[in-house]
């Protein structure tokens, strides 16, 4: 079972490369982590086994965690997001100096 943390992480990874996967695993991989169809429902659907499906998933799982470590897209993306609440926060609070210095570090961020 695959906590939902996971979960949302393989799918924000699935969102950024998951046209680097094959179109049916990036499909079973769909299937299974953003519409949360069952392993079995989506053999059903490819007309093959459960395993096979498994298989599929964990080396797609597998793809995309190192993609992932050679890129940092969605690290810098959660970076960023994280650095822009945080502008966001300061402005609402009226503190536009603290808000200056987040949004130059965010920016700082992104270029490295």
């Amino acid at each position: 079972m695959v906590d939902l943390q996971s979960k949302l992480n393989m799918s924000e990874c699935l969102s950024l490369y998951g046209g680097l996967l094959t179109e049916h695993q990036a499909e079973m991989m769909r299937l299974y982590f953003d519409c949360d169809i069952s392993l079995f429902e989506i053999a059903e659907q490819f007309n093959i086994s459960r395993q096979a499906v498994r298989d599929a998933i964990v080396r797609g799982e597998r793809t995309l965690a190192e993609i992932e470590d050679k890129l940092r897209f969605k690290q810098k993306l959660d970076s960023t997001r994280n650095g822009l609440m945080s502008v966001i926060v300061s402005l609402q609070e009226s503190e536009p100096d603290r808000a200056l210095r987040q949004a130059v570090k965010t920016l700082s961020n992104l270029e490295e």
